[in-house]
């Protein structure tokens, strides 16, 4: 009788440190019946386990003798390019994660909780399936460029990281990047926040945004920068950005009035910045096709989404999803970006800046009144049902409107 292969998902932890291992062993044991989970206390060690058996998903440590996490995250990346790979770092090893962002799919930052270490591991199985899909490695490879996660980004992350971090020092921090400080001054002091005075400098801008809103905006500006030359008929870079800025209040909102935790608010306004980023990144490097699915949805009268999918076989969210798991974003981030129209696909079923993001999108271009599409502007009622919150849409639609009646 032929031997059915296992379906479970098969994880490889990388770690020179025994105790870890063993920690990592103890911790994951009650997953024994949904993963296969094997160890190797070298990088070499652990590409010798997969000549004989790749595996779904690796988790390694960064700062290893021998061969490095980087060097091993590169190698398998050549070797096994169906794997995922998750590196874990302290912020303090900004360089080296830089280095390998490119081989990597998530960046797990130290110290981490074990609970969070197993939710990113089941969220990475789930969108496994999705991110590498052959068509979208397809269209990906044609892509005039693929920003590099900004080293401003890590600099803001690694000051957070300490515990006394001053506001003052964050604004300096984004002082030292002239360019990035004047699209910031630029942005907070647009109608857009309605700010009454005129802010004049960095610190001032980290006061009245807070630093998890300048974050999110260094991330959004350096990529529309990127790609600030797309020229499709029918098709506005800034018409995104806007429906971007305000999914983004919108769903920071819907986050706060959920009562979340500062880390996933936080996350939500990220994800609502960049859900739309995708259409930027085809539109800019594949505008000839980009218009063909733009002219596809007018025509047809369907949402771009799935005018984007016939064209190209993927669509914007899929595009998005894949350069933020690249740059290692947490993976709420990249869930909330690559399901935003099909939240129901999604292994979360309890609220996440998915459940923000697709609802504050709906909204507001419903709002708005900037698609004519009925699925556009549909909110997934079954998704909210499942997840007990169909009876909250009424207030989030009138938090919504609030927000956007105020920055008209």
């Amino acid at each position: 009788m032929t031997a059915i292969p296992s379906l479970k998902k098969k994880v490889l932890f990388v770690d020179d440190e025994s105790m870890l291992l063993e920690l990592y062993r103890l911790a994951f044991e009650e997953e024994g019946n949904e993963w296969d989970i094997s160890f190797a206390p070298s990088g070499r060690e652990a590409l010798a386990l997969m000549e004989g058996a790749p595996v779904d998903v690796l988790v390694s440590d960064m700062r290893m003798p021998g061969m490095s996490g980087a060097e091993l995250m590169q190698e398998v990346m050549k070797r096994y390019p169906r794997t995922s790979r998750l590196i874990m770092s302290g912020y303090a090893d900004s360089e080296q994660v830089a280095l390998c962002l490119g081989a990597t799919h998530q960046f797990i930052a130290k110290p981490f909780e074990l609970n969070l270490l197993r939710g990113t591991i089941t969220r990475v199985c789930a969108l496994d399936g999705w991110l590498l899909d052959e068509r979208l490695k397809s269209v990906v490879a044609q892509l005039r460029t693929l920003p590099s996660l900004p080293s401003l980004y890590f600099r803001i992350m690694e000051a957070l990281s300490s515990s006394d971090t001053s506001i003052e020092q964050i604004g300096g921090i984004i002082a030292s990047d002239p360019s990035m400080t004047a699209k910031i001054l630029q942005l907070v002091n647009s109608a857009f926040f309605g700010i009454a005075r005129r802010i004049s400098n960095p610190v001032e801008a980290v006061q009245f945004l807070g630093v998890g809103r300048v974050r999110s905006l260094v991330l959004s500006l350096h990529v529309f920068s990127c790609f600030e030359q797309a020229h499709v008929k029918n098709f506005s870079i800034d018409a995104v950005w806007k429906h971007s800025m305000s999914t983004a209040l919108v769903a920071q909102r819907v986050a706060k009035m959920q009562k979340a935790d500062r880390a996933t608010v936080d996350e939500t306004y990220v994800a609502g910045m960049l859900h739309d980023i995708g259409k930027v990144m085809l539109a800019a490097s594949l505008p000839d096709l980009y218009s063909q699915a733009v002219q596809l949805a007018a025509s047809e009268h369907i949402p771009l989404a799935d005018a984007e999918r016939e064209t190209f076989g993927v669509n914007h969210a899929q595009v998005g999803a894949y350069l933020l798991g690249l740059w290692g974003l947490p993976i709420t981030i990249v869930e909330a970006v690559a399901f935003h129209h099909e939240p129901g696909e999604s292994a979360a079923k309890s609220f996440t800046p998915l459940t923000a993001v697709h609802v504050a999108s709906a909204l507001e271009r419903r709002i708005r009144g900037s698609s004519k599409d009925a699925k556009d502007l549909a909110v997934d009622s079954e998704y909210l049902a499942e997840l007990g919150l169909e009876d909250r849409l009424e207030d989030w639609t009138e938090a919504a409107e609030e927000i956007l009646s105020e920055d008209n």
